[in-house]
């Protein structure tokens, strides 16, 4: 079917049209798979139209010949799209909480550096160019985890031009990593956690502005959560509602289980028996919540945020750390014995060590960390 005026068939895969609203002619041209690749021959003369159309048949048909993707498209069209695409799975539920981050790294660095490049001319070169472009940007070379989402990032690009046919595999450049080794946080002891938790007893009292100090009465029970979950602080913590959080049965035992959406999947967390104090007592600071009691409030699968202040807000990410520093700085205790920065991310370790000091084996802890028993030998063998 046409969709011009006029048409002119030059050969059984090609013909040229004239759309009604142009005079120009433009080149329609049938690919062996089916699809159609259609080019304006920006000339309104049929003989030079014929000589662009032909040309386009020729250099589409040297490419298929030698296993070239038949069209090409600009690395910037290709990472929108494949932006597009991991925001809507995020925006349904079943999108990685890694494709935020893949996001933020396509629209900080790759999209203004590759843009309006040919993704499939994008070789090893390029990359090459692209790193010393970014450290340059950056000051300094970048962390090995850094680099890594980085990546990651362009492999999606890369996966979604395979995927239309706009790369071939074997012409996917080589990504590579020699970024600087991320140092792991600091953790802290038995009688650190003590004098944390004993200090965030009146934390908030000091403090006269209103929304530093609700902050702070809900970074108590925040606190609490990280060290007894092992649960990550971030957006694995600040993500979860009171819906995600249920009692878990087994064996006549009762649980408290905490459903994460984790950093590339979801995982259950069972959480420690005195979690379910700290949690109630942050239920009552929210002025939505009116639950009789904790049993209530998980029957009713509010979909309120767990750590919301008692103005009725989620705890924000950036206040949470500067009040905790505020607090470590207080007490003395910003650096450990060695030497390490002490933060909110620190719990985690602080929880993996107490679990393995129990006893727990490698296995089980990867299963609520959501690590591999790989990461938990490296770090903590």
């Amino acid at each position: 079917m046409s969709y011009g005026v006029k048409s002119v068939q030059i050969h059984k895969r090609l013909r040229l049209d004239k759309r009604a609203s142009s005079d120009n002619w433009y080149a329609r041209l049938t690919l062996p798979n089916g699809k159609r690749l259609i080019k304006t021959t920006k000339t309104d003369d049929i003989e030079t139209a014929k000589e662009v159309a032909l040309r386009l048949y020729y250099e589409t048909d040297a490419r298929i010949q030698n296993k070239l993707p038949a069209t090409t498209r600009k690395f910037g069209d290709v990472a929108k799209y494949a932006v597009s695409r991991m925001e809507s799975e995020i925006r349904e539920g079943v999108g990685k909480q890694s494709y935020k981050d893949y996001v933020q790294a396509l629209n900080k660095w790759l999209i203004p550096y590759f843009g309006t490049q040919d993704i499939a001319k994008i070789d090893l070169a390029a990359v090459t160019r692209f790193n010393a472009w970014r450290t340059e940007q950056n000051g300094k070379v970048p962390a090995q985890s850094t680099i890594n989402n980085h990546n990651a990032a362009m492999n999606r690009v890369l996966d979604e031009a395979e995927l239309n046919g706009w790369i071939v595999k074997s012409l996917r450049p080589t990504l590579l990593n020699k970024g600087v080794k991320t140092q792991s946080r600091g953790s802290f002891s038995v009688e650190e956690y003590r004098k944390i938790y004993g200090a965030l007893r009146t934390f908030h009292r000091l403090t006269p502005i209103e929304k530093s100090s609700a902050t702070r009465e809900t970074m108590r029970n925040y606190v609490l959560f990280l060290a007894n979950t092992g649960v990550r602080h971030g957006t694995e913590a600040l993500g979860l509602k009171w819906r995600n959080v249920e009692w878990y049965e087994r064996g006549g035992e009762r649980y408290l289980a905490v459903h994460v959406d984790g950093k590339t999947k979801k995982r259950t967390a069972i959480a420690r028996d005195r979690v379910v104090d700290f949690l109630w007592r942050q239920a009552r600071l929210n002025p939505r919540l009116k639950f009789v009691d904790f049993d209530a409030l998980l029957a009713s699968k509010s979909t309120d945020f767990v750590f919301t202040t008692r103005l009725g807000e989620v705890a924000a990410l950036h206040n949470l750390n500067n009040a905790f520093n505020i607090l470590l700085d207080k007490l003395g205790l910003k650096l450990g014995a060695d030497d390490k920065v002490r933060t909110l991310y620190s719990w985690r370790h602080f929880y993996a060590t107490q679990d393995l000091e129990r006893g727990v084996s490698t296995h089980a802890l990867s299963r609520q960390l959501g690590n591999s028993t790989e990461m938990i030998d490296k770090h903590y063998s």
